[in-house]
């Protein structure tokens, strides 16, 4: 692999050390990450957001290698290699989330949340029923999550979306040990709903005991001013359990231990609490509908 990157590359390294996804490595002060990549990827694409991104943002440097290309082929693997410009280790915060996604925009994309997550609930359900002898405690929660998922769907369904709207720059993941690498990463980034990254931040700042959440709220809300179709884009997106499909992917797919998505089933009635209270918190500022089955499981907790 070393004589890969120094050929590809013109960087020559005496250590690369391989992780899960990619390697990583140390060049004059600057961690470098090489990712195999195993989706198909529109590099034009890519490239012209990464290099839009670079003057303004912290976001990672996608590095050309010497034919000038974005992938790298090696023993039949693509790879991308990303130069990083941030702290290892730090976490993400609203006003990151809240700068990245004001600093480009693109129009005429058809997006649907409601047929994504639609997609997304078959392919789960493929996989308990190929696997789900071994899985007790995802066997015992999945439908309470497919539930959760299904109001989600619903909620969604009914919002009359502008056809006009300008999408914003957000990521396909941000899961709830996320830090501001994996936000800067190039590869995480998409357009969607500017509220999209906003909801993941909301629903995991619940698991990560953030007590500034409510603070952190009002101030992206003074700053950016959300129209009512996307107040409702977002809670139809904190609705959607994704953590809790996340680390289901994590335990079927990655093969981790399934231990790690117990704290979410142990804390499910504190969570619904979480989001009644969030959604009270909007009602505050926009003519919301109560979402019914939060406020009688808060009733009854």
């Amino acid at each position: 692999m070393n004589n890969f990157i120094e050929y590809f590359y013109n960087i020559k390294i005496d250590k690369i050390t391989y992780h899960n996804k990619y390697y990583s490595f140390i060049y004059n002060g600057y961690i470098y990450k090489l990712y195999f990549i195993d989706e198909v990827i529109n590099t034009d694409s890519l490239l012209d957001i990464n290099r839009k991104l670079i003057n303004n943002t912290l976001i990672s440097e996608i590095i050309i290698n010497r034919n000038n290309e974005v992938i790298s082929i090696y023993n039949n693997y693509k790879y991308i290699l990303i130069k990083i410009y941030v702290s290892i280790g730090k976490s993400i915060t609203l006003s990151e989330i809240s700068n990245l996604s004001n600093t480009l925009y693109k129009e005429n994309l058809n997006i649907n949340w409601g047929m994504l997550w639609e997609r997304k609930i078959d392919y789960l359900e493929n996989l308990i029923n190929e696997n789900g002898k071994k899985y007790p405690l995802i066997v015992n929660s999945f439908n309470y999550f497919v539930g959760m998922a299904e109001n989600a769907i619903s909620y969604y369904n009914n919002i009359k979306i502008d056809n006009n709207y300008k999408y914003t720059i957000n990521h396909k993941n941000i899961r709830i040990n996320s830090t501001v690498e994996d936000f800067y990463n190039p590869l995480n980034i998409i357009y969607d709903y500017k509220v999209r990254d906003v909801a993941e931040y909301i629903k995991n700042s619940f698991f990560n005991k953030n007590d500034k959440i409510y603070d952190e709220i009002n101030l992206y809300l003074k700053y950016n001013h959300l129209s009512l179709m996307e107040i409702k884009l977002l809670i139809s997106r904190i609705l959607y359990p994704s953590f809790y499909f996340n680390i289901y992917e994590d335990i079927m797919i990655d093969k981790k231990e399934e231990i790690i998505i117990a704290d979410i089933i142990n804390n499910l009635d504190e969570y619904e609490n979480y989001l009644a209270d969030i959604i009270d918190f909007f009602k505050k500022y926009y003519e919301i509908e109560d979402i019914m089955w939060l406020k009688k499981g808060k009733y009854y907790n």
